[in-house]
């Protein structure tokens, strides 16, 4: 077995390179396959094969390319597996297909993962001296910011596609601090919190807006414009008692209240693995959360620093309205329904193996935001 120039673990270049170039059909290379009929192919691809099906020849590149938005579009959630010795393989787990896929990147030796923001995984140097890396594991493309004054967790980005545009939002690792850069910016911000006894809780983009969340349940807006500013936003109706939302965590607390949106609807979820969930809807016009007690065709994918609302899980075999869970003190992932009881268990992925190591827990890595772009519009 060896690694192809893309990165990804699959047969030899030169001996497949070499088989199709001598194999003819009708007197025709394979590398000279009409465009139409390649696309059909690439399409069908999984994510892995996708990517080695355009490391054969240009023509069947020029195929992979075109296709590649549909192809990394309709690929279910992957677990980000920890590893202790690899410093340049990143392993995801396909929980559906239950297959290991593993990618070369650049070294990420001595380096911890902070964030997860489309597609983009966040890097910071452990002892905080390097820039922050931000490397998406399916397009190569990379972006870097300045050092962070402290450690960071739950970092976000509002403009993917456009590096000279883009803003990161993080919360410290001790989540009593906000911080954010802009391009504009010479130096990081911090806001510390916006009421006496308060954690941080997390951070999303959703319809141009960055939105904040503590622990007790409210939302607040954060607007990066010259004249920064954080307020409250949004309340829910039953306010969630703290006992309920702090769990610790390597020596830390890490909160169970976290924001999760989909193309067109907030959710604020309060979620302990075992224990009946408590969903709130966030009516952007009211500005308050009200309970649902259901996710229709949806389900949610639930880590530590890394979630969101996937629609029709079914196609790949999954559940609908439940919650697929990775957490740091389980080993297996557990499909809950919304009243907490165990509607499946998954695959054991490693995770409780190291505890000293790159990502510290698997993560769920989503595919599908690759492409995604939600660009704020503070108007």
């Amino acid at each position: 077995m060896t690694k192809r120039k893309n990165g990804v673990e699959g047969i030899d270049d030169g001996a497949l390179k070499k088989r199709i170039t001598s194999e003819k059909s009708d007197g025709r290379p394979w590398s000279e396959l009409p465009m139409d009929l390649l696309g059909d192919i690439s399409r069908k691809l999984n994510l892995v094969d996708h990517l080695a099906f355009g490391g054969v020849c240009r023509s069947w590149r020029m195929s992979a390319l075109a296709s590649e938005r549909d192809v990394i579009a309709s690929q279910p959630p992957l677990v980000v597996l920890p590893s202790i010795s690899a410093d340049k393989v990143l392993s995801l787990y396909n929980i559906f297909e239950e297959n290991t896929y593993h990618i070369e990147l650049p070294t990420f030796a001595s380096k911890e993962c902070c964030g997860l923001s489309s597609g983009y995984l966040v890097f910071q140097d452990r002892k905080g001296q390097d820039e922050l890396w931000l490397i998406n594991p399916i397009t190569r493309d990379e972006l870097k910011f300045p050092t962070p004054p402290t450690n960071i967790s739950h970092a976000t980005i509002t403009s993917p596609t456009t590096p000279s545009d883009s803003s990161i939002v993080a919360l410290s690792k001790d989540f009593v601090r906000l911080l954010f850069y802009r391009p504009s910016d010479d130096k990081w911000t911090i806001y510390k919190t916006p009421e006496p006894k308060c954690f941080y809780a997390d951070i999303i983009v959703f319809k141009g807006q960055v939105y904040v969340l503590t622990w007790n349940g409210k939302i607040w807006n954060l607007r990066l414009q010259s004249d920064a500013s954080l307020t409250l936003f949004a309340v829910c109706d039953n306010p969630v008692p703290c006992s309920t939302i702090l769990r610790r965590f390597s020596f830390q607390y890490r909160p169970n209240v976290f924001l999760v949106a989909s193309d067109d609807e907030l959710l604020m979820v309060n979620f302990r693995v075992f224990t009946r969930p408590k969903i709130f809807k966030v009516d952007l016009q009211t500005r308050k959360g009200v309970v649902t007690n259901t996710l229709g065709d949806k389900a949610l994918f639930i880590a530590d620093m890394s979630r969101a609302l996937i629609s029709n899980p079914t196609k790949w075999g999954g559940h609908n309205n439940c919650i697929y869970a990775l957490d740091y003190y389980l080993d297996p992932i557990y499909v809950l329904s919304l009243e907490g009881k165990i509607l499946q268990t998954l695959k054991d992925t490693g995770s409780s193996s190291c505890r000293k190591c790159t990502f510290y827990s698997s993560y769920w890595y989503f595919p599908n935001k690759c492409f995604h772009v939600d660009f704020l519009n503070e108007n």
